[in-house]
């Protein structure tokens, strides 16, 4: 196993660490006479537990191998190296996909001490959270939770990836720049999907795009889609012959685990199936849409934004254990996991205590001064992480055929730069055919 180190140490046993030397003591005889004092830490000797909450199912088959094989191990190997006799141990749950049982699962961490855990992986689950997080005393960080509403300053709320507040304008450019005029909006019935809607909107109409009819917002319970993509197909057909043309008919598809089951059934209604997906983090990079609608996905592409990852061998040696260990893509979301393991220890150490309340206020001068494994960690005023650049993913078909995804992979069809404000297409890419904006 490669250590991946990731932290900015300078400072780490400054102040507080684990072996803290006094100066040479002064003395008035001619004997020199040097001492050292050692000074004791609380945690010498124990092991650190960490809470983790997987999303769904699907997360848990890829997170817990990726916790057990790589993130322990090396947050081990670097408390060791830095002399720390502590361990590190991951307490690895599920939310089955649902908020009640994540909030569940938070309150099961509690009664435990266990104050510091990784979680709320959909934005519902950890607003439904987020109130008792709060009043409780505990520290959750997100590596996938996106929504707008949940940039709250002063909350006990971290994410380790930006706010969709920097993707819904994103999303307006890259799909104004690929030609669309009118768009039919096809989303989540929870906090995640209505932030992102609520800031598309406005900022879509401002640059005089067209939304289709009205919004289909879907219960997030539902397992048939039949009916919501029945007055998607309507909107859709009245879009086509308005402009003329299915390319220019975009949908803003936001969903999640769902996904493929959307898509399968979506071809058996053919305008809505014929227009243009865009989406974020949801639909990109989805290894469920690749295995379970490979011919859906190649066919309707989902051009979907996810935050880029940055190009450094302590990227790519991270992404090359990911998988071997998982036989999945690997993403920024996986490398947002093993950085918050690595935020957590730096505090922890530091402060020489587990506890949430000792660590929370050292949370984001400790991030400004990491470069970790996805880059530099800066948060914003609301625990966010500050937004970097959007790749474009979408779906096609793989080169040579991918029997894992059953021929189909996610390919990187442009960049929307968040500082210019503009977005660049791979034209150069099968299928990647941006109309005039």
């Amino acid at each position: 196993m490669t250590l991946a180190i990731v932290l900015l140490v300078a400072g780490l046993i400054v102040g507080g660490g684990i072996g803290y030397f006094a100066a040479p003591a002064k003395v008035t005889t001619t004997t020199t006479v040097t001492t050292s004092v050692v000074k004791e830490t609380p945690l010498k000797g124990t092991t650190i537990q960490l809470g983790m909450i997987a999303a769904s199912d699907t997360d848990l088959e890829t997170n817990k191998p990726w916790h057990d094989q790589t993130i322990t191990t090396d947050m081990n190997a670097y408390a060791k190296l830095l002399g720390y006799d502590v361990k590190y141990q991951w307490l690895d749950d599920n939310a089955g996909g649902q908020d009640a049982t994540h909030l569940e699962k938070v309150q099961g961490y509690r009664s435990m001490g266990v104050t510091c855990l990784m979680g709320g992986g959909w934005s519902s689950q950890a607003q439904a959270s987020l109130s008792y997080l709060n009043s409780n005393h505990m520290l959750m960080w997100s590596y996938s939770s996106t929504s707008p509403t949940l940039s709250i300053a002063g909350d006990r709320l971290y994410r380790a990836c930006p706010s969709d507040a920097a993707l819904a304008p994103a999303l307006v450019d890259v799909a104004w720049s690929y030609g669309i005029k009118s768009m039919i909006i096809f989303q989540r019935g929870d906090s995640w999907g209505d932030g992102i809607v609520n800031l598309f909107v406005p900022a879509w109409t401002a640059k005089g795009g067209v939304i289709a009819g009205d919004k289909v917002r879907y219960d997030t319970a539902a397992t048939d889609f039949s009916n919501y993509l029945q007055v998607a197909n309507t909107e859709a057909s009245a879009a086509i012959a308005s402009t003329g043309s299915a390319a220019k008919v975009g949908i803003l598809l936001l969903c999640f685990d769902e996904g493929p089951v959307i898509i399968t059934q979506a071809k058996d209604y053919p305008s809505f199936y014929s227009c243009v997906p865009f989406g974020g983090d949801g639909t990109a990079v989805g290894t469920r849409i690749m295995m379970d609608a490979p011919q859906q996905a190649i066919h309707m592409k989902i051009f979907s934004l996810m935050a880029s990852s940055p190009i450094s061998t302590k990227y790519n040696t991270l992404k090359a254990e990911y998988e071997a260990i998982t036989k999945q893509q690997f993403t920024a979301y996986c490398g947002y996991q093993y950085d918050i393991g690595f935020i957590f220890m730096g505090t922890q150490l530091q402060a020489q205590s587990p506890q949430a309340d000792d660590i929370v206020n050292l949370q984001t001068q400790w991030c400004y001064n990491m470069y970790g494994s996805t880059g530099w960690v800066q948060l914003n005023q609301y625990g966010d992480r500050a937004p970097p650049p959007f790749d474009i993913w979408y779906y096609a078909p793989s080169t040579p055929a991918n029997p894992m995804t059953s021929g189909c992979s996610s390919w990187k069809a442009g960049l929307y730069d968040n500082d210019l404000k503009t977005t660049t297409w791979n034209t150069a890419l099968p299928g990647v055919t941006p109309g005039t904006p």
